[in-house]
């Protein structure tokens, strides 16, 4: 069977070019390790899958030494070397095959970032790792070139040695990215580490267990910029006179006006600026957002006109609230300032003629089941009834001032009940017009 060295011992007949480049066989004892030399930090677990593979016997790259005035330090290998120590104390005899390293120093660091025998490097890691070269007088794009990465990955990885001891311990700890670290120092500077960890206290507070580029730095709604952009879009007019122009928005609706100063005010808000938001008309009253708030707070012509407006729901956005406000305080059936579609004012009356109705009711009910425990659930029935009958409330009410009480427990007897009524009704009239 042939091997390398037969053909390297005939390679003048065998025309071929090979070289050979010597490696050695060393004790464990006759090495060293420079402390803090290894840009990587020692994982245990990486170190016992080489000291397994030395005592099964399997092949293990070369390491990569210098010889120094202490003696054979490792450059490359710091795994294997310890994996080697460990084979060695359960009692087998191991010797480490090495080979010379020849470079400058940063030569020896660019060798240990490329290297594909050491596990993937952590972004401290590598960060360190450029900075050392960066010690030894190289530029970002000569280290880019050596480890054959982007200069912007340099110097994306440098920027985050300046994040500070407290985000940096952060991202070790695993609680921020590193990626999101070099964000918050961009964005914020030297308070960068003060924002992380209020805003990392936060997301653990809503369970999250490390803080998210999101987290930390909160972006605008882009749906709301989106239409903010199109209602200027829309709605801007551009005037230039002389040295000087104005922007004017002419909105065709209130609601849209509303809406824009909206959506500014948030983002006011979102971007923390000093300006106040009564500069552009919004004065920052709260206004009640839920049904049931702004019937006690507001009263029911405001809720009347969210709903004609916006649906019936549980509760409203700022906007549509204060878009109802407006138009209650304007008039509900005869808005005057405010451009309110005719079928939209119809539905507002329609909805308080149905809650007079329905007070009405409850009111009448209330009196004749005076204290009784199944109060609020024969008001609904007598309320979801009546809704259904197309005649004046009033006289129907006056049929029912004797009704049995045992009606009023059941929807169907009630609803027969008042059919009955109803009828003989009918049929009185018609008598009296024969």
């Amino acid at each position: 069977m042939s091997s390398l060295s037969l053909i390297y011992k005939d390679k003048d007949r065998n025309e071929t070019n090979i070289t050979t480049r010597k490696t050695y066989l060393l004790s464990v004892d006759e090495l060293y390790v420079e402390s803090g030399y290894n840009i990587r930090e020692i994982d245990q677990t990486h170190v016992e899958e080489f000291r397994d593979a030395f005592i099964a016997g399997e092949h293990v790259p070369p390491l990569a030494v210098q010889v120094t005035d202490q003696g054979i330090k490792i450059i490359d290998g710091h795994h294997r070397y310890y994996g080697a120590k460990l084979a060695k104390e359960a009692g087998h005899e191991i010797r480490l095959e090495c080979k010379d390293f020849v470079g400058s120093e940063a030569d020896r660091i660019a060798f240990m970032v490329t290297s594909s025998q050491g596990r993937a490097l952590e972004p401290l890691e590598r960060a360190a790792a450029y900075q050392r070269m960066i010690n030894q007088g190289w530029e970002p794009a000569e280290i880019a070139k050596k480890v054959k990465r982007s200069v912007a990955d340099v110097d994306h990885h440098l920027q985050l040695l300046t994040a500070g001891d407290g985000l940096i311990a952060m991202v070790k700890a695993g609680e921020v990215a590193a990626s999101t670290a070099v964000a918050m120092v961009r964005e914020h500077g030297a308070k960068a580490e003060t924002v992380a960890k209020t805003q990392l206290q936060k997301a653990k507070a809503s369970g999250k267990k490390k803080l998210t580029l999101n987290d930390a730095m909160p972006q605008f709604s882009a749906t709301k910029t989106r239409e903010l952009l199109e209602l200027v879009a829309k709605h801007c007019e551009v005037d230039f006179e002389k040295e000087t122009f104005a922007i004017t928005l002419d909105f065709s609706s209130d609601f849209e006006a509303l809406k824009a100063m909206q959506i500014i005010r948030e983002a006011r808000e979102h971007y923390a600026s000093e300006v106040k938001s009564d500069d552009i008309g919004i004065h920052e009253t709260k206004l009640p957002l839920s049904r049931e708030e702004i019937i006690e707070h507001s009263g029911i012509e405001v809720l009347a006109c969210a709903v004609a407006a916006f649906g019936d729901k549980p509760a409203y956005t700022h906007t549509e609230s204060k878009y109802a406000h407006t138009w209650a305080a304007d008039s509900v059936s005869t808005p005057e300032f405010l451009v309110i579609p005719a079928e939209t004012v119809d539905k507002a009356i329609s909805f308080l003629g149905k809650h007079a109705a329905s007070e009405k009711i409850t009111g009448w009910v209330s009196e004749k089941y005076h204290g009784d425990p199944q109060l609020e659930e024969v008001k609904k029935r007598f309320v979801d009834v009546l809704s259904e009958i197309d005649f004046p409330l009033d006289e129907v009410l006056s049929l029912m001032k004797d009704i049995e009480l045992a009606c009023g427990y059941n929807v169907r007897e009630l609803r027969n009940e008042i059919s009955k009524r109803l009828s003989r009704v009918a049929v009185h009239e018609v008598r009296e017009a024969e």
